[in-house]
């Protein structure tokens, strides 16, 4: 009968690892699409050119960014015909827009036999802890193509886009994102007269860029973060972005105060077991001698039950609580680390259940003894 009940407490135990694990058997990443700047500039100059990323919106449930290039063209000649070629990650026209001055320019969908030399992506990212550099994988991309008239003199053109970002699951505790922009096809237009950066990631994100960007000392915006690089010339073949949210002070804080709760708890229930005994000892000597002993075991049973239960809450809560205080949609763990802490929490609670059922059962034990030598 005991035994039973011991089996219905440990499963009693168990319980509270029905939580979600977040487990997931898949690949650890998701690739980022091809982005890149047009082939099909070589007769006209570019005067200048504003490249905007942001990166605002990403979360567990979208990875995308919005991309925005503002060229200043100049046609020196007559009017000329230009077909340039983006690839840009956009699913689809209806996330891709083109203007020159102001007026929309049809696109379509173009298939390319084979990926155009100076679209190569760049191989890695750069890592935000001083680590080596991350590795960066694209999906295969997809060019979206233009077809139009430019008159001469200078002229304002426009594109925008929506592309995803690489999402990586393995750096926790929250999601990284990489992006790319290559900017090699710049070798190849007429001319090339500089190229101002701005890229806006939520406020506090952590971010690493290769070539390097300043956070913007100017910027009043309470939710982002801009950084903005300015250059004369083509700086690198392209720019590497790496950005994740940081854990923050309270999930630290909190990691570290339930880490230390469980080991009070571990080690306190040595003491609880002591002082269990004894009272369990003082009780059953106000009962006839022959029934004392009986009493013993079920009381035994139950203060080693509450310090499995104690300790298998607060390892349940080591493991899973501070998960609750990182930013909103950006918390994951990947694969069974949290489920198998948890299994060894409850394996753990278990044992100090079962040591503390003997423990307390053998001192209440020895306590009357003693108690009977005394009145001997």
């Amino acid at each position: 009968m005991a035994y039973a009940r011991f089996r219905a407490a440990l499963l009693l135990i168990a319980l509270p690892c029905a939580a979600p694990a977040w487990a997931n058997m898949g690949k650890p990443w998701q690739e980022g699409p091809l982005v890149a700047e047009p082939q099909g500039f070589e007769a006209v100059r570019i005067v200048h050119e504003d490249l905007r990323i942001d990166l605002g919106g990403l979360s567990a449930d979208s990875v995308s960014a919005r991309v925005q290039v503002d060229y200043r063209l100049d046609n020196t000649g007559k009017a000329v015909r230009l077909q340039p070629v983006f690839a840009t990650g956009a699913s689809g026209t209806q996330r891709f827009e083109a203007r020159l001055d102001g007026r929309v320019i049809a696109v379509r969908p173009l298939k390319q036999a084979a990926l155009p030399k100076s679209w190569q992506p760049p191989a890695t990212t750069p890592a935000l802890s001083g680590e080596q550099p991350l590795f960066y994988e694209v999906s295969e991309p997809a060019s979206l193509a233009l077809d139009f008239v430019l008159p001469p003199g200078r002229h304002d053109f426009r594109v925008s886009y929506d592309a995803e970002a690489m999402l990586s699951k393995s750096h926790g505790p929250t999601l990284l994102y990489q992006f790319a922009y290559v900017l090699a096809p710049v070798r190849s237009w007429a001319g090339f007269g500089g190229l101002d950066v701005q890229l806006t990631v939520p406020e506090g994100w952590r971010v690493a860029t290769a070539p390097a960007l300043a956070i913007d000392p100017q910027d009043n915006d309470p939710y982002r973060d801009e950084y903005r690089g300015r250059y004369a010339a083509l700086p690198a073949d392209a720019i590497a972005i790496t950005t994740q949210a940081a854990p923050g002070a309270g999930y630290h804080m909190l990691r570290w105060a339930t880490l230390l709760c469980l080991g009070l708890t571990v080690l306190g229930g040595w003491l609880w077991c002591g002082l269990a005994g004894d009272a369990i000892a003082r009780r059953a000597r106000r009962t006839a001698a022959a029934g004392r002993w009986r009493r013993v075991w079920p009381y035994a049973l139950a203060a080693g039950l509450a310090w499995g239960l104690a300790v298998t809450h607060a390892g349940l809560a080591a493991v899973y609580a501070p998960d609750g205080l990182l930013p909103d949609g950006q918390g994951y763990r990947f694969g069974y680390g949290q489920s198998l802490a948890a299994i060894a929490v409850v394996a753990l609670a278990a044992l100090l259940s079962l040591t503390g059922l003997v423990a307390v059962g053998m001192l209440a034990r020895r306590r009357l003894r003693q108690a009977d030598a005394d009145v001997a």
